[in-house]
């Protein structure tokens, strides 16, 4: 049987102001353990900290070995220093000594670079002998005459010294040295060139466009003249 609407309001009002306090404090004790599992929970969770075995250094992080690294700075360090040549010029220059030069400077930079001409200096001499837009090699040595001196005695032979070899670039007024033997593959002039016994003109001017050289064997390598022709003359040749 159904009971009327407001008995069965009275019986839940009656039922609330009954059980209304047990019914609160069992709702917050269960929050409250609730609350307490989650926190135990959290405090119970390790953080594991990330940790680093080692610090790479960069060269290593880019994949680098390090002593690929240092040999790399070797070599440039010496490409660096291959940039400069050293240079000695004597004579009549205002500050005759050893100069350095950029590499592939030419003999009247290297005049520049040691004070200028002094006026004493055999200008007639220069202009005839030295070829003056010729680059310079390292260890080369130059020989500015003064006036008044027998330049019969500049020779364009090789000087060893301290097991190096550094070139004179001066002949004399025959483009041959002083005992006559050599003919300069650098400074010689046509018509020296082509006395050579199997050179001719042709020949002479193949050398002259080939220059400059650095080794006598350097008019093989850069096919101025052939081998065999080389090996006939090689005696009478010099730098």
């Amino acid at each position: 049987m159904d009971l009327p609407d407001d008995l069965e309001d009275h019986g839940s009002a009656s039922f609330w102001r009954t059980y209304r306090l047990p019914i609160i404090l069992g709702s917050s004790s269960l929050f409250l353990v609730a609350l307490s599992v989650v926190l135990l929970v959290k405090s119970t969770q390790t953080v594991t900290p990330i940790q680093f075995s080692h610090m790479e250094s960069s060269s290593d992080a880019l994949g680098v070995n390090s002593g690929d690294v240092h040999g790399a700075s070797i070599q440039a360090s010496q490409s660096a220093n291959l940039g400069t040549i050293l240079v000695d010029i004597e004579g009549a220059v205002g500050n005759p000594g050893v100069i350095r030069l950029p590499a592939g400077s030419r003999v009247e930079e290297a005049i520049q670079s040691a004070g200028g001409l002094r006026s004493n200096a055999d200008t007639a001499y220069i202009s005839q002998n030295i070829n003056r837009a010729m680059k310079v090699a390292d260890g080369m040595k130059i020989y500015i005459p003064s006036l008044g001196e027998a330049t019969t005695s500049y020779n364009t032979s090789s000087v060893k010294t301290g097991g190096e070899t550094s070139h004179n670039i001066n002949q004399s007024d025959s483009g041959q040295s002083q005992s006559g033997a050599f003919i300069s593959i650098n400074m010689a002039s046509k018509d020296q060139l082509d006395s050579l016994p199997g050179v001719g003109p042709v020949t002479a001017q193949k050398i002259i466009d080939n220059r400059p050289y650095e080794r006598l064997e350097d008019v093989v390598t850069k096919k101025a003249i052939g081998a065999s022709l080389f090996e006939k003359l090689k005696n009478s040749l010099t730098l």
